[in-house]
């Protein structure tokens, strides 16, 4: 396999020691690191906020910056960048039984932890697909991606209230956005042990992250979503969805103009 690799001779600096060519895809690939010798470091930490400075100097963006009560006057369907306060996160659970857990900034540290389990679910590994478990709780088939049989753990999508003013709308919140909240921890490791010799697991930093995200609910949030209305003759909305694709929390830096 062609690869780029490097050595991390210091804080925040790599230093690549060869390139090669993919012979298959005709283009370069980029190794670092190997997973051994690596740190995780935290966005407020020296070293990554330096790395980032140096290597991720994003491109310039198109994406439209608009406030919510525009984006709501104009029902224009498509990708927007807004800022906008979150209130609340609401995992339904199931669709029979109507449940669903709502999580905001009144919500405890310890509910929060409680609340795990249940916003996770075992589905097929390739449509998603939350998979029931027969009288024996052995988990049934996925008939529609048959024969591919494997299982894979996910994070429920969420319904995101936000607030701008005298505005709020209701924000679908996929799977991957929810386990990006959570720093990419994935939904099967939440039981896992850290440190053995602390007792931590990474379900009790998921809970504190969530915590400290709903806690924050007052400092406004850089969304970036797709909209999509549905008008009538007269222009009024007989249907306005909303999905997440990104957000940036308002004390980093982004900006979304050239």
């Amino acid at each position: 396999m062609c690869l780029f690799y490097g050595v991390l001779e210091q804080p925040g600096t790599l230093n690549f020691k060869g390139k090669k060519r993919n012979c298959v895809l005709e283009n370069l690939e980029l190794h670092t690191t190997p997973w051994s010798s690596c740190e995780c470091l935290f966005d407020d930490d020296i070293r990554a906020i330096k790395f980032k400075a140096k290597f991720q100097t994003s491109a310039p963006s198109l994406v439209k910056m608009s406030d919510l009560a525009a984006h709501l006057e104009d029902k224009c369907s498509g990708v927007v960048l807004i800022k906008a306060q979150i209130l609340e996160l609401v995992f339904p659970i199931t669709a029979v039984q109507k449940k669903q857990i709502t999580l905001n900034v009144h919500s405890s540290l310890k509910s929060i932890f409680s609340s795990l389990p249940n916003i996770i679910y075992t589905g097929c590994a390739k449509c998603g697909l939350e998979l029931e478990t027969d009288e024996n709780k052995i988990y049934k088939q996925c008939f529609s991606c048959l024969p591919f049989a494997v299982k894979k753990m996910y994070y429920r999508p969420a319904l995101m209230t936000v607030v701008d003013g005298r505005h709020n709308v209701s924000i679908q919140v996929g799977s991957e956005l929810i386990e990006k909240i959570l720093l990419n921890i994935p939904p099967d490791w939440l039981n896992r042990v850290i440190v053995s010799s602390s007792g931590i697991t990474y379900g009790m930093v998921a809970a504190d992250l969530l915590h400290a995200f709903l806690a924050l609910s007052e400092a406004p949030c850089l969304l970036k979503i797709q909209s999509l209305f549905v008008l009538d003759e007269n222009s009024y909305p007989l249907q306005q969805d909303f999905y997440l694709l990104d957000f940036y929390p308002d004390n980093v830096k982004h900006d979304p103009t050239p």
